[in-house]
């Protein structure tokens, strides 16, 4: 595989990415999940998996056990996990999925960037 490093996030992507953040409907947070489900199984019904997504389901099952064990999280945190989650299921991202051995680079940086962000407002005993 290569370089799990190899895709970098901007100022302006962030930028980019803070300002869809900020229009997601918490609401919507079932819907997402059930859709990350389906995405999760149809990676893992491709086959063996490479690297990258073998670190990204782990990290969505880490997003997901945050957002299930702490009910009063921050909408703000909320939205970004949200966001990572909807990252990863769009197929059609900045590199789309279906590139072989290219395509999860981005969401493992987007996802990435968005565990970083908000370990600072997680409670001590859930880290992402």
């Amino acid at each position: 595989m290569t370089d799990v490093k190899l895709f970098q996030i901007t100022e302006q992507d962030k930028n980019h990415y803070k300002k869809i953040i900020y229009k997601i409907d918490i609401n919507n947070k079932e819907i997402i999940i059930k859709v990350l489900g389906e995405k999760i199984q149809k990676v893992l019904n491709h086959g063996t998996l490479n690297r990258a997504e073998a670190i990204l389901i782990e990290d969505m099952g880490k997003l997901s056990s945050v957002l299930k064990e702490n009910l009063d999280l921050p909408k703000l945190v909320i939205q970004k996990i949200l966001f990572a989650m909807s990252y990863f299921i769009d197929e059609n991202d900045e590199i789309p999925d279906v590139i072989p051995e290219y395509g999860y680079l981005d969401d493992l940086t987007v996802v990435g960037w968005v565990m970083e962000d908000i370990q600072k407002e997680l409670p001590k005993v859930a880290s992402a």
